[in-house]
């Protein structure tokens, strides 16, 4: 699960934050441990554009002993919490509300900000030759419904990250030909490959080739306006 701070904060620490959320799964049946971890710094297997200045916890979830959660009391379950404490900035928010398991509302970073993250993971994202086949998929997702790029914030991940540099602003013509060059790299069988796991219905998947999302791109890629 990922989360994010609005403004960055080096003090933030997720310690705090654990009594809280250990209270509130016990109350359903649940107990649980954590374990934390700070990252120091990037490593190889890490994609390229992953910051040093990220902290996660491994939770782990397991039922009490008595089954009020109607769940069996050998199940574990294990979540990996990673928030950013530094983050870009021009992200645009909206606020959800739900009334299950019992009345909350959250702060989300929306659709356009959403997408202009899993861009740059699409553009900036190195493993290797390992395809990270869910960026193309997302990719075509957010086109399909539409939605609009946050483009400054994406240039803001992209200055923290490296992979933008300079004093002139990211276009949207500069931003499609990044694209186009990226899509000219990739290898596609290795993007099907990965992603064919996770779907119930491969075929869509057949259209996956440098033509198609070049086509796709300059098409329906919409920039948000300031």
């Amino acid at each position: 699960m990922d989360f994010s701070l609005i403004k960055a904060d080096p003090k933030f620490s997720m310690a705090d934050y654990l009594n809280s959320l250990k209270e509130g799964l016990k109350s359903y049946g649940f107990e649980m441990n954590a374990s934390y971890k700070k990252k120091q710094r990037e490593s190889a297997v890490q994609s390229a554009f992953l910051k040093g200045n990220t902290s996660y916890h491994l939770v782990k979830i397991m039922s009490m002993k008595k089954p009020i959660s109607g769940v069996p009391n050998n199940a574990l379950i294990s979540l990996k919490v990673e928030v950013d404490t530094d983050p870009p900035n021009g992200a645009t928010y909206e606020r959800l509300y739900r009334l299950l398991p019992s009345p909350f509302s959250a702060l989300l970073f929306d659709r356009p900000s959403l997408f202009a993250g899993k861009v740059h993971a699409l553009l900036c994202r190195n493993w290797l030759n390992r395809e990270k086949g869910r960026d193309f998929y997302d990719y075509v997702w957010y086109l399909q419904k539409d939605i609009e790029l946050n483009i400054v914030h994406l240039e803001n991940r992209m200055r923290q990250t490296g992979h933008w540099q300079g004093e002139k602003n990211l276009t949207k013509e500069r931003l499609v030909s990044l694209l186009e060059e990226r899509f000219t790299k990739v290898n596609f069988n290795r993007v099907k490959d990965d992603v064919i796991p996770f779907i119930s219905d491969p075929l869509p998947l057949s259209s996956y080739n440098r033509e198609f999302f070049i086509s796709i791109t300059q098409q329906y890629l919409r920039i948000k306006q300031p």
